[in-house]
């Protein structure tokens, strides 16, 4: 489960991630095509610079080889007029001459010939015949025009595989809760009567909201026992929630239709975001923030706190929900009423219940819920089919609000006796 939700959650970042550069590139392309647009005139004064070069290469290459190839005929001209007098000196001396002329004439022909051979050998060897031709490149560039290019960089969003046990180490089954036992109760501060939600950061320090008016703040307790410190809020708290594997936690403030960013590291608060209605229960999924409130309505934000999407599954107060990633459901807790929603809204079962409390999930996803007017809590299998009684009045439990585990399920912490107490009870596997 946990490399499925750490896939999840990587694709769901690398989602927006793609998003983002989409954005980013369709306003990149408009600012480029501006800059194409101003370096025009430019290209086009470049292309008649270039005909003209061309032109005037063409001219100078046309004249350099006319010029020698004339040369070459004025010189073929002169060897071929004096082999043709000599042939026809031959040619008289054969129809006219004695044979005692006739060979004292080829004899003096002789060297004559041998000289033309030289001459006419030397210019057969020096005479290349010259074309000129122009390359009309298909892929034409022009320098200094400019060029696109394109900068690609590792994403921001990455990936790191949770390691698998080695193979020869046998994967213990994840243990079903049997019962419970109780352990004790936090002490808490003076005067605290109005609790109302808990949650446990990362590093095991449970935070309580208190909703009272005259006291509107979230208390902290490290190790889960010991009072640490308090902060104080600009209006009563109602729901809380630790945002998984981070040093965040988000609070709900009813009156004034906002929720409170926490830093859990140094306690102190970071932005608080406006979301537009009267919110109470909240839960996180992967990186997802759920807010639910009145009109039976969820909101769903970002890690930032922005708006993403609007759920309306029902009528009356969203006072407690809880998130299942895997399956994309909710547990949606109002008064009198447990009740199972699709991420689209869609009902999948609902349930009648005592009163209004709190709801949590255990490792294996079972449901958890308080029975306020019953003083018990119930464990119900994560399709709604099978019900049983974990903890009752026996057990201390009376007039139970919110509940939570820790982070190693390995306790599980509840709001009782009408909100004015925190019970500890050990997880027995």
């Amino acid at each position: 489960m946990q490399d499925i939700n750490q896939l999840i959650t990587t694709l769901n970042k690398l989602h927006d991630n793609r998003e983002s550069n989409l954005l980013r590139l369709s306003k990149t392309k408009s600012v480029i095509t501006n800059q194409i647009s101003e370096v025009k005139s430019q290209l086009l004064k470049q292309i008649d610079d270039v005909e003209r070069d061309l032109q005037t290469e063409l001219s100078s290459l046309q004249r350099k080889n006319e010029t020698e190839i004339n040369i070459q005929k004025e010189e073929i001209a002169k060897v071929l007029y004096r082999l043709k007098t000599n042939q026809n000196e031959i040619d008289f001396l054969k129809d006219h001459g004695s044979n005692n002329q006739l060979f004292y004439a080829l004899h003096q022909h002789v060297s004559i010939i041998k000289s033309a051979e030289v001459n006419v050998q030397k210019m057969v060897s020096s005479s290349h015949e010259i074309d000129i031709a122009f390359d009309a490149k298909k892929d034409i560039r022009i320098d200094l025009f400019g060029q696109l290019s394109e900068t690609v960089k590792p994403c921001q969003v990455q990936y790191k595989s949770k390691k698998f046990q080695q193979a020869q180490i046998m994967t213990e089954k994840i243990k079903r809760i049997v019962k419970f036992e109780k352990d004790t109760k936090v002490k808490l501060k003076a005067g605290l009567d109005c609790l109302n939600d808990l949650a446990i950061t990362v590093d095991n320090k449970l935070l309580l909201t208190n909703r009272a008016l005259f006291d509107p703040k979230l208390y902290v307790y490290r190790d889960c026992k010991d009072y640490d410190t308090e902060i104080i809020l600009s209006s009563k708290p109602y729901g809380v929630v630790v945002l998984h594997g981070t040093d965040r936690a988000v609070v709900t403030l009813p009156g004034e239709d906002s929720i409170q960013f926490i830093n859990t590291a140094n306690m102190t608060k970071d932005d608080k975001v406006k979301v537009s209605f009267t919110c109470y229960g909240i839960t996180a999924g992967r990186d997802r923030i759920y807010v639910g409130g009145t009109d039976g309505t969820i909101k769903v934000l970002d890690t930032n706190g922005t708006i993403l999407k609007l759920i309306k599954q029902g009528s009356g107060n969203i006072n407690f929900l809880v998130y299942d990633d895997c399956h994309e459901q909710f547990f949606v807790r109002s008064h009198n009423k447990l009740q199972c929603f699709r991420l689209d809204g869609t009902l999948v079962y609902s349930k009648d219940v005592s009163g209004l409390a709190g709801v949590t999930r255990d490792r294996q996803g079972n449901i958890y819920y308080g029975g306020y007017h019953t003083s018990n809590i119930q464990r119900m299998s994560l399709d709604g089919e099978n019900c049983e009684e974990m903890l009752k009045e026996d057990d201390g439990i009376d007039r139970p609000y919110g509940m939570c585990f820790n982070n190693d399920f390995t306790k599980l912490f509840v709001i009782n006796n009408n909100s004015t107490s925190v019970f500890v009870y050990n997880c027995r596997y």
